[in-house]
């Protein structure tokens, strides 16, 4: 197994669990992957990676219940987002949605749609925050999906963090995991593999990928995967984006407004016994998002532009922490969907090769970009390696 992500850690769970004799390599000191539940200084519990989940994320919840964790709500919702820095509201914004027809990039969508100019940036807006990318290059199906609906239902939380996932994961695959042992080149032949690591090489009569896309990409395989694989790898694009937490030093309620000129969300939410954490999330979204906001120079840019944004809130900058995803064994967020990759091409992503079975967010097009997405792709890979 190359990557103890939650792909990985969920293919490693159910190969062990059948008895197969497992070994996860793990580039960083911890499991996870994109996915890491930090605290601020203040006791606030923050999600440096994946965040939201949804009811119907049927894998997810079904490890929450084995590891009896606790889920509870935020008093906000994911996708209800008051819009800020154009004219129109959170409603307009709704109604708008359900009259733009998904053909197309979702640019194009939008300027086909009977809307407002006001509801038109407001949605592209919200679609490239959620995407990380330039909406020019989305395929408008994301306005029926993942990261851009409109109303919904309170968002969940899981009180003890995402991150208790990976770790109840990691204590039943047990000593089988290996942090700090990064995979540097895959040889392989149709009777096994050779993984090269700085303490050694790794043997093994098959391998499950679980890596992020971008970290993919570059790791040498001999003899290398197939053309189509590499040529859907090298095309696809990944998303760009950042999050910033700083400690509130007052009780506030819970929230959701959305910046549309400089293409960032912060919500306040609910936690434990009901109670608004001392925090304010925010998630930006695409290249010229991050470049705005100067996030490669570190958080201050953002912090007076919250300051902006949010005056009814009292933030403590002095307690704050910045995720960036850009470290070498993510290098991005998530992969994106546009029209241009067909579904020959997301098969490519999945299919076997050899000894080599490939998992990940980016190998599932329902889930793509999701927790669910990143589990479900472990389980199927694990039925593959043993098929």
């Amino acid at each position: 197994m190359i990557g103890a992500g939650f792909a990985g850690l969920a293919a490693a769970d159910a190969l062990a669990a059948r008895g197969a004799e497992v070994t996860v390599l793990e580039a960083r000191d911890r499991v996870g992957g994109r996915v890491w539940s930090q605290h601020l200084a203040n006791g606030a519990l923050v999600e440096m990676g994946a965040d939201f989940f949804e009811d119907d994320h049927a894998t997810l919840h079904g490890l929450v219940r084995r590891f009896g964790l606790t889920v509870t709500g935020r008093g906000m919702a994911y996708a209800t987002r008051e819009p800020r820095g154009v004219d129109t509201t959170a409603e307009a914004v709704a109604a708008a949605a359900a009259r733009v027809r998904a053909a197309g990039t979702v640019v194009e969508a939008l300027a086909a749609a009977p809307i407002t100019e006001a509801e038109r940036e407001a949605i592209r807006a919200r679609v490239e925050v959620s995407c990380g990318h330039d909406a020019a290059e989305i395929d408008a199906a994301v306005l029926a999906g993942f990261g851009s609906s409109f109303d919904g239902a309170e968002s969940r939380r899981i009180l003890e963090g995402n991150g208790a996932i990976a770790a109840g994961l990691a204590r039943a695959v047990g000593s089988r995991v290996r942090l700090q042992t990064p995979a540097e080149a895959v040889a392989w032949t149709e009777s096994g593999v050779r993984v090269r690591t700085p303490a050694g090489e790794v043997t093994a009569d098959a391998a499950i990928v679980a890596l992020p896309a971008a970290v993919l990409k570059t790791l040498p395989f001999d003899p290398p995967l197939s053309a189509a694989k590499r040529d859907v790898l090298a095309a696809l694009p990944i998303a760009q984006a950042a999050k910033l937490f700083v400690a509130a030093r007052a009780p506030t309620a819970p929230s959701a407004v959305l910046s549309v000129p400089e293409r960032y969300w912060t919500w306040t939410a609910r936690g434990a016994n009901g109670n608004v954490t001392p925090v304010v999330n925010c998630f930006a979204g695409s290249a010229a998002a991050l470049r705005r906001l100067e996030v490669d120079d570190g958080p201050a840019t953002w912090v007076e532009s919250l300051r902006r944004l949010r005056p009814d809130l009292s933030l403590d900058a002095d307690d704050l922490l910045l995720s960036t995803w850009t470290e070498q064994w993510s290098r991005g967020v998530y992969a994106v969907h546009t029209g241009a990759l067909g579904t020959d091409d997301w098969d490519a992503l999945t299919r076997r090769e050899g000894p080599l079975v490939f998992c990940g967010e980016h190998t599932r097009s329902d889930h793509s970009g999701l927790m669910e997405g990143a589990l479900r792709s472990g389980l199927r890979a694990a039925d593959e390696a043993l098929g």
